[in-house]
């Protein structure tokens, strides 16, 4: 896990599974909701650790988390995030269809190596 994990993000995933990513980012759009607060959604493309086959899957990444990723967000760039799996909801008045989609939390810093943990 990150130690960049915005509190109020990590709050909310606290039940659900976490996962780490590093994924190439396509596709971003950069908008604020209602109240005003930025945040971006973009098409991660990665390699699937399970089929070995390139995917890629809708993000989404809102408030403390979007301001820490923003100067990462380009089109292009390879990113390590980690977050978690969630399903959104059809709604047939948008004509959108149920999709999972990756909300991001943080950022994936590499775990301490054990001769660096020791010192």
């Amino acid at each position: 896990m990150s130690q960049n994990t915005a509190p109020v993000a990590a709050t909310q995933a606290s039940t659900q599974s976490l996962y780490n990513r590093r994924m190439t980012v396509s596709a971003l759009t950069v908008g604020t909701d209602k109240k005003g607060r930025p945040f971006a959604t973009f098409r991660g493309q990665f390699v699937s650790r399970r089929t070995g086959k390139k995917s890629s899957i809708f993000c989404q990444v809102f408030g403390q988390s979007y301001q820490g990723l923003k100067d990462m967000l380009v089109n292009g760039n390879e990113i390590a995030v980690f977050g978690a799996h969630e399903t959104l909801p059809a709604n047939e008045e948008k004509g959108l269809k149920q999709t999972r989609a990756f909300r991001v939390i943080g950022k994936s810093t590499p775990k301490p190596k054990a001769e660096d943990a020791a010192a």
